[in-house]
């Protein structure tokens, strides 16, 4: 694998911190619906979520090849 070939695959996932405001579920549900909306426009597919422990937020993986199978 080429230098170039390793550096477009690295840069194929995307991580995201989304800071959970208080205030409720419906606070939570805007800020995760924006994350969420800001990045399909992209066309990136969600792959994977998981809650901070340290704090009230969650990290969204994103495959920003736009390719999905399975």
């Amino acid at each position: 694998m080429s230098e170039h070939e390793h550096e477009k695959e690295v840069e194929r996932y995307h991580a995201e911190y989304v800071p959970l405001p208080g205030g409720g579920e419906g606070a939570s549900l805007v800020a995760l619906q924006e994350a969420i909306n800001e990045n399909a426009r992209h066309s990136w597919k969600l792959i994977g979520v998981s809650q901070d422990p340290t704090s009230q937020g969650l990290f969204l993986v994103w495959d920003t090849s736009g390719f999905f199978s399975g």
